[in-house]
């Protein structure tokens, strides 16, 4: 069978695997290393970090390395680049495929904090430091490979992916086929309408499901194809809940009105603040976070589930706000999460609303 979506889609969970100690990074020029020759290594069970989808990587891995379709592919210049100081989560792999093209997949967001700051500083600048990375890593591949180029990433590695190939070098853009973006949050109206992204825009395929809230993300555009998952709310973002049926996904029928409220809401909030209060508001939610972290987790799932055993922290650290961020966040959760904000919230639902209503702002933020 032809390359498809769903090759593209497998390779961009891929992009998620610890590939560090396995794979020649960039700036090696070794020909690369087959599934089915990693799969052999003794310690090959550290492609899989302790997060909530190892059991599931674990399977799409072996069914990968140990099949004729997949096993010879090689991978290659590996990158990845982490730096809690400057808020700054970036990982890239080249895998060349039998006929000589190859598929670069950017990884999403994974779950750390550092990963998920930076995904939120998209509201307020661009690029982000990601966003350059990834410019920069696909113009040092490109120089290396002799084929055709396909872009792909799941979440913020699809907006990556996207990126990388709107702002590339014209001796890259050359060599792209085609960016298969996978549920991931858009851009802001000006780079949509830029020369360069309408230069890209025909061979962008971005795919969401019926309930994508991280796909509609400063989406800013139509051209995308509705497919339908297992997953409901949040869990349909999860590729391995995505229906499969003859070499294809199966197409969805609509953008529920539930996500079409979210999108609309978010577009609205984003219009009337400006890149500043965004700014306010995202350091706010991340301070907060920072003082109830205390176990100093690195996830943002390990922080929440510690907030379970750290409320009163988190009460008291809230009550302490001083009464114009308090109103300013409250304002804006509001604005971003109008009558949909409970079906939203899952673990911490309960923690949220009992919050929410201790709070009593005493004055608005100053616009």
């Amino acid at each position: 069978m032809p390359f498809s979506k769903i090759d593209g889609l497998i390779f961009a969970q891929l992009a998620y695997l610890d590939f560090n100690t396995f794979v020649p990074e960039l700036k090696s020029f070794t020909r690369g290393i087959p599934f089915s020759k990693i799969a052999e290594q003794e310690d090959f069970d550290r492609l899989f970090p302790l997060e909530r989808t190892a059991e599931k990587n674990l399977k799409l891995f072996n069914a990968v390395a140990f099949s004729k379709r997949y096993g010879k592919i090689k991978v290659k210049y590996h990158q990845n680049i982490f730096m809690p100081e400057y808020d700054t989560q970036f990982c890239a792999t080249t895998f060349i495929l039998p006929d000589g093209d190859a598929l670069v997949a950017f990884r999403g967001t994974d779950s750390t904090i550092t990963g998920w700051r930076e995904n939120c500083s998209m509201l307020y600048t661009s690029p982000v430091q990601a966003q350059v990375l990834s410019v920069k890593y696909l113009n040092n591949v490109a120089k290396r490979l002799h084929g055709k180029i396909t872009l792909v990433g799941h979440s913020k590695g699809g907006n990556l992916a996207i990126y990388a190939g709107t702002m590339c070098s014209g001796k890259a853009k050359e060599k792209i086929i085609e960016i298969q973006s996978f549920d991931s949050p858009g851009f802001t109206e000006k780079f949509i309408s830029s020369s360069k992204y309408l230069e890209a825009e025909q061979k962008i395929v971005k795919l969401v499901p019926e309930e994508s809230i991280v796909g509609m993300l400063l989406n800013n555009t139509d051209s995308y194809r509705i497919i339908k998952s297992d997953g409901a709310g949040v869990y349909q973002h999860d590729p391995f809940l995505w229906q499969v049926e003859d070499n294809d996904f199966v197409n969805g029928e609509k953008i529920t009105a539930g996500t079409k409220l979210l999108n609309e809401s978010f577009k609205e909030w984003i219009g009337k603040s400006t890149p500043l209060q965004r700014e306010y508001f995202v350091d706010a939610i991340f301070n907060i976070i920072e003082v109830t972290n205390l176990q100093n987790a690195s996830t943002i799932t390990d922080w929440s589930e510690n907030l379970k055993n750290n409320r009163e922290v988190f009460y008291e650290t809230i009550k302490e706000l001083d009464p114009e961020t308090k109103s300013f966040l409250l304002k804006c959760l509001g604005e971003i999460f109008p009558s949909i904000k409970d079906t939203l919230l899952t673990d911490t639902k309960g923690i949220i609303k009992k919050t929410i209503s201790r709070i009593k702002p005493k004055k608005s933020v100053s616009e």
